[in-house]
């Protein structure tokens, strides 16, 4: 959620405007609470949407982040990946495990062998039932599944840091709407404010009579547009609440809220650059999947080697043939008659395939994929340090901008004071009380404004330094 400055500044400016016939003016404290108006973006929610039937849900910004990484639906689905490539090394594991085969084949058959094609157009057949199994059980791949098991081992390792890397999002996204919807709450007020002076200052004017027409007839185009703007507010903080429920995994009936009353710049302090580097290089989860996926490449290379040598197996059958009323088999033995048999066997098997054109070429491509990774790697560092660097920058440069903005907020609240003080004895023009009045709530309003672009940048320099909170990378949250 992002307010413009211009916003800021028109409301002010209408808010001015109202007091250049009003006495007695109080500068808005930031405990002053919304009193009439237009209503509030929580309670305008469950008028348009039904209220809520369950219970309230009020919590901090960790609370949010905690039960984000226990809930998030994405967190789910990264469970199941990881399921899913838990299950894909089980596939492969393949040694001293039998394989069963079988096959059952039933047909008509020609009674008379010796004639077999007049008796089968002159229907005199029968009926040929087939039953085939076979057990093989593989106990030699000369490597190919050791090495295919490695290959499972990095993919289950990945969709793990995948999981990790996803935490990290979730948690910059719920920080960002938390301090978004304070953000949306605190230009509600300044809003909430102006729109009140207005409506006083219109209700006076239409009371009192003798106010020029013309004036009164723009205070009410002020209050109209002043009413669309906290209108716009309110849709964001809306769905900035509705976005919030979805990443904490929040039932639609449940009533969320948040425990923090204001908008406050984080309680941090800011490291050297060389550590929140350091970080990102030994934490991001980026870097730790390049590492995985040329740990990857390494094992494909040498399942390709193996691919070219044989498979043994130990294995046996049993098949059974039944064809009653044939007659005319040449045949004396059981072993060897196609249509009455009982056979069985038991040996080993020695079974693979030597192609040099493809098989090298296979390694060739696997060993290309290798230098493609790490040269990804080295990149990948280089846009890494690029990162931290702007992320750093962001933070240290919006703390900054949230200490100017607090120190032009003071002076002007002090202008304000003087000149209302001088314009209530004659000393002042109404012109003066109207510039300081509109310095001092712009001055608000972008004080607000650094304030969640400080704490979004220090949540996005957790970002890019692979921070999570205490705990979540170990699954502690799951």
């Amino acid at each position: 959620m992002r307010f413009s400055k211009k916003i800021i500044a028109l409301f002010a400016l209408c808010l001015g405007c109202v007091l250049v016939l009003s006495t007695g003016f109080k500068i808005p404290d930031d405990d002053d609470g919304d009193k009439g108006g237009p209503d509030a973006a929580d309670v305008k929610a469950q008028r348009l949407f039904g209220p809520r039937t369950g219970g309230v849900l009020r919590l901090s910004v960790d609370e949010c982040v905690s039960r984000a990484l226990a809930f998030n639906p994405e967190l789910q689905v990264a469970d199941y990946s990881i399921r899913t490539a838990e299950e894909k090394k089980k596939e492969g594991q393949k040694i001293g495990y039998p394989i069963l085969d079988y096959e059952y084949n039933v047909g008509p058959v020609p009674k008379d062998v010796g004639r077999a094609v007049q008796s089968f157009f002159e229907g005199d057949i029968t009926v040929l039932n087939k039953f085939k199994l076979g057990i093989g059980v593989p106990i030699e791949t000369f490597g190919k599944v050791k090495v295919g098991q490695q290959l499972a081992d990095t993919g289950i390792s990945s969709e793990r840091e995948k999981k990790v890397q996803k935490k990290s999002d979730i948690v910059f996204k719920v920080k960002q709407l938390y301090y978004g919807i304070l953000l949306g709450r605190e230009i509600h007020h300044l809003l909430q404010s102006a729109y009140e002076g207005v409506s006083k200052e219109i209700d006076k004017r239409e009371t009192l009579g003798g106010t020029d027409p013309t004036e009164l007839l723009k205070l009410k185009i002020f209050r109209a547009d002043l009413e669309k703007k906290i209108e716009d507010d309110d849709k964001k903080e809306i769905l900035a609440r509705e976005a919030l429920r979805v990443q904490l995994g929040v039932e639609p009936s449940t009533r969320l809220d948040l425990a923090a009353g204001k908008l406050r710049p984080i309680a941090a302090r800011l490291d050297s650059f060389e550590t929140y580097k350091r970080e990102a290089l030994n934490q991001r989860s980026d870097l730790k999947l390049l590492g995985l996926g040329y740990e990857a490449r390494e094992r494909q290379v040498k399942l390709e080697k193996r691919m070219m040598a044989p498979n043994l197996a130990v294995g046996s059958f049993f098949e059974i043939g039944r064809a009653p009323g044939v007659t005319g088999v040449t045949t004396t033995d059981d072993f060897s008659d196609p249509f009455n048999y009982t056979r069985a066997g038991i040996g080993l098997q020695l079974k693979g395939q030597f192609d040099y054109h493809a098989g090298f070429s296979k390694v060739r491509q696997a060993k290309n994929e290798l230098q493609k990774v790490a040269l990804q790697q080295d990149y990948a560092q280089d846009g890494v340090e690029l990162d931290v660097k702007e992320a750093f920058l962001d933070a240290h440069n919006t703390k900054l901008e949230m200490e100017r903005t607090e120190e032009a907020g003071k002076f002007s609240r002090q202008l304000l004071f003087l000149t209302q003080s001088n314009f209530d004895i004659g000393l002042a023009d109404p012109k003066d009380l109207i510039d300081a009045l509109s310095g001092f709530l712009l001055a608000r309003g972008q004080y607000f404004e650094a304030v969640f672009n400080y704490n979004v940048a220090l949540a996005k320099l957790d970002l890019k330094t692979g921070r999570l909170p205490e705990g979540a990378r170990e699954g502690s949250f799951e």
